[in-house]
């Protein structure tokens, strides 16, 4: 993770928390509780989300209600010697259904049966939006080389599934196109630079963006004065390491990107927050000079990182968003945030049983408007079309080439 990024989300917050802390740790800590018995595990996982879980203020859920609710199922399974996997697996989707933070999942060992079951609220609502579909990301790029005018197509493997390629633009200039399935080319190319990986692995982001793939824009396609525009297409783009966003997205603007507001927790009690603080993330050194349009692609499978990186694109002058609705999962998580925090990831299921992944940052915009659970909308909607996919079309990329080519 760079300074810049460090200094937003932990050096003005982290400190604070740890400085202030009156508790000892393993009163704070749930990733210390050895659970024996189904009410155990349940107490546990209720007891972290009641101290730590970050969006209490605006969820709907009455935690308190549901927790008198559910404990006789779980007391009827340790009367009864145990419950299979499939009561178990019902009972933690009833308990975490309706909760707010769409990055969370709980993940829980059958203490029975010894088999792993999971709970995700975000999977309670994102399949019923109307215009949810599977991510198609194999057929979408088998697509790229058979475009009217590709050139220059370059593709990765399966360590880092990257995909780079030049498009005819306007007026003899080129469009340069980057896809990426994950935030988690820092990593990859630390890997390359160690010999582990091969360097073909991060091929199309050197042709994208110059010597170092995360470098920001140097002398790749991106900076070349023939390029008139850049597609960076995050479609089904699932997230992951936060490293990632200043060279490969906040290159693309010499601006600093405001975004909005962030917070945390300060105590274990539900509303102890932190007062906002502006949320932003620098430019990177080697970046464009402003005058290229930035579009980003970006669907319902669209999350996390790909989702602060739509927010980042949205501030810039000439960025524009296509695409639809995003996930909703746009507050951002670090492992182990309760040792700081109050809040976040708890649990460790190999040794305790049990594992929490859940936010550890609130993050609303700049008219304090929270996005989480609701995803980014996009400047220019275009849902995917299935039908044209099965006649060999890419609608949502079509639409991006047609805004930069006419600018409507």
């Amino acid at each position: 993770m760079n300074a810049h990024t460090i200094k937003i989300l932990l050096a003005l917050v982290a400190v604070a928390a740890v400085g202030c802390r009156k508790e000892a740790i393993e009163v704070v800590n749930p990733d210390r509780h050895f659970c024996y018995t189904y009410v155990d595990q349940f107490e546990t996982i209720w007891t972290g989300i009641d101290q730590g879980y970050l969006f209490w203020d605006r969820d709907t859920v009455d935690w308190d209600a549901l927790h008198e609710r559910m404990l006789p199922v779980f007391r009827q399974f340790d009367s009864k010697g145990g419950a299979t996997d499939e009561e178990l697996d019902r009972a933690y989707k009833q308990m975490v259904h309706g909760l707010l933070d769409h990055h969370m999942y709980v993940q829980v060992k059958n203490l029975k049966t010894g088999n792993a079951v999971y709970a995700d609220p975000a999977w309670d609502e994102v399949p019923f939006r109307d215009y949810y579909h599977y991510t198609f990301f194999d057929q979408q790029v088998a697509l790229l080389k058979t475009m009217e005018g590709v050139t220059e197509y370059n593709e990765g493997n399966d360590y880092f599934r990257c995909y780079s390629a030049l498009f005819p633009g306007s007026n003899g200039k080129k469009i340069a196109y980057l896809r990426f399935r994950s935030f988690s080319a820092s990593s990859t190319a630390r890997a390359v630079s160690y010999g582990s990986l091969p360097a073909a692995t991060i091929g199309p982001l050197r042709w994208f963006y110059g010597n170092d793939a995360t470098n920001g824009v140097t002398n790749g396609w991106a900076g070349r004065d023939a390029v008139e525009a850049v597609i960076i297409d995050l479609r089904g783009n699932g997230g992951g390491n936060l490293e990632d966003i200043r060279p490969l997205i906040c290159s693309l603007t010499p601006s600093r990107s405001d975004i909005g507001y962030t917070r945390h927790k300060e105590g274990l009690g539900r509303l102890d927050y932190s007062s906002w603080t502006p949320f932003h993330i620098d430019s990177h050194p080697n970046h464009l000079d402003g005058s290229k349009k930035v579009v980003l692609l970006v669907d319902v499978n669209s999350v996390s990182c790909s989702e602060l990186s739509a927010c980042i694109v949205q501030s810039m002058p000439h960025g524009t968003v296509i695409g639809e609705r995003t996930y909703g999962a746009t507050c951002p998580l670090l492992p182990g945030g309760h040792n700081m925090l109050y809040s976040g990831v708890f649990g460790d299921y190999g040794s305790l049983g049990y594992y929490v992944y859940t936010s550890n940052f609130d993050v609303v915009d700049k008219d304090y408007k929270s996005l989480e659970g609701v995803g980014v909308t996009p400047d220019i909607e275009c849902l995917f079309d299935f039908t044209a996919l099965q006649n060999g079309r890419d609608n949502q990329l079509e639409r991006a080439l047609e805004y930069i080519r006419t600018g409507k």
